[in-house]
């Protein structure tokens, strides 16, 4: 896919009305500080419950209470858009885009990476010669509204195919529809919910965003988001792309001789500097999984939604990756994955053939060795080592990778 015009003036910031959903609160974009958020490498690790129960087990002398179900869980999709104006548009107004998968679509905070824009402008020319523009009509924010998203990254190569005003536009369309977006240039999302807030910070190798080649900069947003949240999430499009990306290299990306950035190197700057969760897509294929220094990565987890994407083979392969976090401690307590494939016309669509695990459990070891994420057969995440413990904060954790 094409890169975007490095000469378009940025469109100018909009502050989206406060939105309250359900269970969650959606706050305003903060700017960045610049003071790290560490987790003490001397505090008591918190005990995350045993198997108890048991008659023979005597009981403790000061038996604490069962702990109330205080985490919080990040549930993420990949590259999702619902078509392209004016002849790639869904069915029925895509009212029914998301009904196969819906249910699976719960979480605390639901984020998509948003492939395209919320608006028509046609009257936008991000690149010369040949380009692919992917608009959708600003009433489809309401279409992922109503699935359960809460936030939208734009944060990648397609955010601005309608220009600066149709970005203005997708921003205010998220807002209207009771949604948060994410990804623009030193912008962090914070969401609140019961009393935790939740920071959201996207990357992509392009001037209009926080890029994820300039790792000071990368650093610099991740640790500012530590200061006003307990949980951070990055999301980011990077990498390689198509059925030849698979798997995840050391060293710099390239994509149709366009610099992608230093995949690893940026996802591991984000956790050294105070992500709990870093969740890559752009390749459009499934990638590994790794814990490095104390944090999860997930560095590709594919197309979840898009007719005009392809669908073709391992192509077609997503994940809908819920990650529960301890706000209170830092841990990750536990991680699913629901495999998806996306259909003929483009609809994500449970995977029965769980094809998703078969990538992630073959590239994860292969990419990342004792650090390697895989997942059992009805979709736990599995740790590296039993007793594995994530902690929010720069170095709190030394990791092998």
């Amino acid at each position: 896919m094409s890169p975007l015009d490095p000469d378009a003036a940025l469109p100018a910031p909009t502050s989206p009305p406060r939105a309250r959903l359900a269970r969650r609160s959606l706050l305003t974009t903060v700017p960045a500080l610049a003071v790290v958020a560490a987790c003490s490498s001397e505090e008591e690790p918190t005990d995350l419950g045993g198997e108890g129960g048991a008659e023979s087990m005597p009981p403790s002398p000061e038996p604490s209470p069962e702990p109330e179900d205080t985490t919080i869980r990040i549930t993420h999709v990949g590259d999702t858009v619902l078509g392209a104006a004016p002849d790639q548009l869904p069915a029925n107004g895509g009212v029914d885009f998301f009904d196969e998968v819906v249910d699976h679509l719960e979480g605390d905070v639901v984020i998509a990476n948003l492939e395209g824009a919320l608006s028509l402008r046609d009257d936008w020319v991000k690149c010369e010669g040949s380009c692919s523009y992917f608009r959708m009509p600003p009433e489809y924010a309401a279409i992922f509204a109503d699935a359960g998203f809460d936030v939208l990254n734009v944060a990648n190569n397609h955010a601005w195919d309608a220009g600066p005003d149709g970005a203005a536009e997708t921003e205010q369309a998220v807002a209207d529809a009771g949604m948060k977006l994410t990804g623009m240039q030193g912008q962090i999302t914070q969401i609140e919910v019961e009393g935790v807030t939740v920071a959201t910070v996207g990357f992509a190798p392009y001037y209009m965003f926080t890029d994820v080649r300039d790792l000071d900069a990368v650093a610099a947003l991740v640790r500012a988001a530590s200061e006003v949240a307990d949980i951070v999430v990055a999301t980011a499009h990077l990498g390689a792309e198509g059925v030849d990306a698979r798997r995840t290299p050391e060293g710099t990306e390239e994509y149709l001789g366009e610099d992608r950035g230093n995949t690893v190197a940026f996802a591991r700057t984000c956790i050294d500097n105070g992500a709990h969760l870093v969740v890559g897509h752009g390749p459009h294929v499934i990638r590994g999984m790794e814990m490095y220094n104390g944090g999860l990565i997930a560095y590709s987890i594919g197309n979840f939604g898009g007719s005009v994407l392809n669908g073709t083979g391992i192509l077609g392969l997503g994940a809908i990756l819920q990650v529960d976090i301890d706000p209170d401690t830092g841990h990750v307590v536990g991680g699913h994955i629901v495999p998806t494939r996306m259909a003929g016309d483009g609809r994500p669509t449970l995977d029965a053939e769980q094809g998703t695990f078969a990538e992630v459990n073959e590239l994860s070891p292969a990419d990342f060795g004792e650090n390697a994420v895989t997942v059992s057969d009805d979709g736990v995440l599995q740790f590296p080592g039993d007793d594995q413990a994530l902690c929010l904060g720069a170095g709190s954790v030394t990791g092998s990778g």
